[in-house]
């Protein structure tokens, strides 16, 4: 059986979204015959008092985990002193764990993928792929930050294109970060592998008394359910939901089920006689199916700044619901250009202009209950085929096993 190591910051049982793809990717290889090892930290991801155990075994992957100080990720410097703890804990870590035939390296800690060299100086042999969720130094720049910080950039681009060599393959999670990891000029194989749903269950009917706390009696509901964070632009879709009340009043409504460093921001920007817009808490994972499936479209933003370098994972999970999006984001972004190849939703354009065409379509779909449920369908269908876990599993046991075939191939 080969062993697989899977190196990220954050692991089964944390919740953050990333974490859950980890862990679900250790457990489905695992079943596709790998034996699986994780290395990640002991703190949890959200609350950075809460330590879990250096050794666990875990429905057959074997954790394990390296000390971290709990210092705060939401500070750059203690983000990169962190970065730099866990690359060095992780090496020596390494070292004991007898050789490896795959290895991914995942985004978080910044910088992450710099680890690289130093596993391929361990495991000659090893075949080594980076599974990119956010593009570093990118991630710096499209944050801003102070100048001391941005002064960094420059010098660690040119540390990750060192770091990349290291690697077989750059695996990123949509076409425009690709383009960004080929901008690099590695040489190493790309693939885009997506994340999948969180709840993949078949879409269940919409529960009338939880869509009725989300949306009153709107005769359309779209939701936001997730993080807004720094990558996130809640004011476009502000922007439609106010030309919606002009034109429909509370016919169509927007509910906002967030967290993140920008919620309070999006609190603070909804007016009082923005009556179409509401807030519910954040879902936890038992209830979050349930809830996806009440609203008849989802809400996504991105910043320009930050296309090809996140990738917001609701898309995933809103498609899984068998739900179409309302985006807000720029056009050369990945969810803009899976909604042009197959039709999953609608993107707001630019201006005023784009504002109003996004608010007529919304009422074209409020009085045409066939059209959206055709459209919901067909939501539905593209991600059972293209980005459901089963699939992106499969192509991930596909690409490891024909990293490991090239890499034994000169010794051969």
């Amino acid at each position: 059986m080969p062993r697989l190591l899977l190196a990220y910051h954050f692991f089964h049982p944390d919740d953050v979204v990333s974490a859950r793809m980890f862990s679900d990717l250790a457990v489905e290889q695992r079943r596709r015959g790998w034996e699986v090892v994780a290395l990640t930290s002991n703190r949890s991801c959200f609350d950075p008092s809460r330590a879990y155990p250096a050794r666990e075994d875990w429905d057959g992957v074997e954790i394990h985990r390296v000390f971290r100080p709990p210092l705060r990720q939401s500070r750059p410097v203690e983000r990169l002193a962190n970065s730099g703890w866990m690359m060095a804990a992780w090496l020596a870590r390494a070292a004991t764990l007898g050789p490896m035939d795959a290895v991914v390296v995942g985004s978080d800690p910044a910088f992450a993928p710099v680890v690289g060299p130093g596993l391929r100086r361990l495991w000659p042999r090893a075949a080594l792929a980076h599974w990119c969720f956010d593009v570093y130094p990118e991630a710096i720049a499209a944050e801003g930050g102070n100048a001391a910080v941005r002064a960094l950039v420059p010098a660690a681009g040119r540390l990750m294109a060192w770091a990349y060599r290291a690697y077989d393959a750059l695996v990123d999670i949509g076409p425009r970060m690709g383009e960004r990891l080929a901008g690099y000029g590695t040489g190493a194989r790309q693939a885009t592998l997506t994340p999948w749903a969180l709840a993949e269950g078949a879409a269940a009917p919409p529960d009338p008394a939880v869509r009725g706390q989300l949306f009153g009696d709107a005769r359309l509901g779209l939701l936001y359910a997730g993080t807004m964070g720094r990558a996130h632009d809640h004011q476009a879709l502000l922007a439609v939901a106010r030309a919606c009340r002009r034109r429909w009043g509370n016919e169509i409504a927007f509910c906002f089920a967030a967290r993140g460093n920008r919620h309070d921001e999006l609190r603070a920007a909804v007016l009082a006689d923005d009556s179409n817009v509401r807030f519910a808490p954040f879902a936890d994972e038992a209830t979050l199916g349930a809830r996806l499936a009440t609203a008849d479209l989802h809400l996504i933003s991105l910043q320009p700044a930050w296309a090809g370098v996140v990738v917001p994972s609701k898309f995933f999970g809103a498609l899984a619901a068998g739900r179409p999006v309302l985006y807000a984001g720029p056009a050369d972004s990945e969810i803009a250009r899976w909604i042009a190849q197959h039709d999953v939703g609608l993107v707001v354009g630019d201006g005023q202009a784009g504002v109003d065409a996004a608010a007529a379509r919304l009422h074209e779909l409020a009085t045409a209950p066939g059209a959206l449920g055709a459209w919901q369908a067909n939501a539905r269908a593209v991600y059972q085929r293209e980005f459901s876990k089963a699939t992106v599993n499969d192509r991930w046991n596909a690409l490891l096993r024909e990293l490991v075939a090239a890499r034994a191939a000169p010794a051969a």
